[in-house]
């Protein structure tokens, strides 16, 4: 059966979201590479809209990922102008070309999109970048349908172990937050 194409809706949704609309134009603005605003704060927005919220759930931080092989640029002075111009969020900035060093994980990666591809859950590889001519960029390694069907389930990768994604999730404890989730 085919799968849906949920790029339409996700645009929809990010467009319509002001707070996000403006984060995306200041990162933007940052000139970072291949960059893409990540993970939680894609995934729970669209979590709230589906569970019919009109309130965002509160975010722990906002993941700017992003891909530069020389590594000139300094990820805290990054999270810092961030945090200055949006003080009601924590901003977490990663250089993917790095990520392995940080986190000493395989493979390399070699695009932002491939270590979006490195998230523990399918639900989390999400990106969306704001481009100069104010189109959106989506990166979703896995597609869309498992965020816009509730699912979530652990990405097949060698390195994310069982035990990894268990306890993500019951730190995470995102069934509280969205009752509708199924968690596998």
């Amino acid at each position: 059966m085919p799968k849906k194409n949920y790029s339409p809706e996700l645009k929809k949704i990010v467009l319509s979201e002001k707070w996000l609309m403006d984060i995306l134009v200041s990162v933007r603005a940052l000139d970072l590479p291949d960059w893409y605003l990540a993970a939680g704060v894609i995934r729970n927005t669209v979590w709230d809209i589906l569970h019919g919220y009109t309130k965002r759930t509160k975010l722990n931080d906002i993941d700017v990922v992003y891909y530069d092989p020389k590594g000139k640029i300094v990820d805290k002075d990054i999270e810092k102008k961030l945090h200055t111009l949006y003080p009601a969020y924590s901003f977490e900035v990663v250089n993917q070309a790095f990520v392995h060093e940080t986190y000493r994980v395989k493979p390399l990666v070699k695009s932002t999109c491939e270590g979006i591809s490195t998230f523990v859950e399918v639900p989390t590889c999400i990106g969306v970048r704001l481009e100069k001519d104010n189109s959106l960029t989506i990166c979703a390694p896995y597609g869309l349908d498992d965020l816009f069907t509730l699912q979530v389930k652990k990405v097949s990768l060698p390195f994310i172990s069982q035990e990894l994604y268990s306890k993500r999730i019951k730190e995470k404890q995102w069934q509280k937050n969205w009752p509708k989730l199924v968690i596998s």
